[in-house]
């Protein structure tokens, strides 16, 4: 209203003819009007870049959860390795075992003196019997020193006699 007084006569008729109060207000608003579009665009370009780093820490996230499963399934896979390791040594130490039980026994080794000798002389020498089961039991504890024909034994041959088993032992 101040304004309005110092405004004279002449001042008032131009602005009511030329309507420069509402040409004033017209470009206020239109820079209001610029000033928030401007200030809508930068609010979504820091959406944008907010949603930005929303995607690349969901990606992070997402890797570390990869590299976890990962860690977890090498530490799986060796446990389960280590398993292994341990039932082989156990199935190992059990197989060994089961080699020297069956192993037989020997008593005695005996060296064949001459071409005259057989495999049931031995047999009756250590056992007290020559037939074949016993003859036999000190040619499969031999087999590999003999060969194949369990007939034929020559001199200086040493001969492993295995213990009789349980079943083959007189009562």
């Amino acid at each position: 209203m101040a304004e309005e007084k110092k405004k004279g006569i002449f001042d008032r008729a131009v602005d009511a003819l030329t309507s420069r109060d509402e040409k004033e207000a017209a470009e206020k608003a239109r820079q209001a009007a610029l000033a928030a579009e401007q200030e809508a665009q930068a609010a979504q370009q820091r959406a944008r870049e907010a949603e930005a780093k929303i995607a690349e820490a969901e990606a992070k996230a997402k890797k570390l959860e990869e590299e976890l499963r990962q860690k977890e399934a090498r530490e799986k896979s060796e446990q389960v390795l280590q398993e292994m390791r341990e039932h082989e040594a156990r199935l190992a130490a059990a197989r060994a075992a089961a080699a020297a039980a069956a192993a037989p026994k020997f008593i005695a080794e005996y060296e064949v003196k001459g071409w005259d000798e057989t495999l049931s002389h031995v047999a009756l020498k250590y056992y007290g019997n020559a037939t074949r089961p016993y003859w036999m039991l000190i040619y499969e504890a031999n087999k590999e020193v003999i060969g194949d024909n369990p007939n034929i034994i020559k001199p200086g041959m040493v001969l492993k006699i295995p213990e009789l088993p349980e079943e083959m032992k007189k009562k």
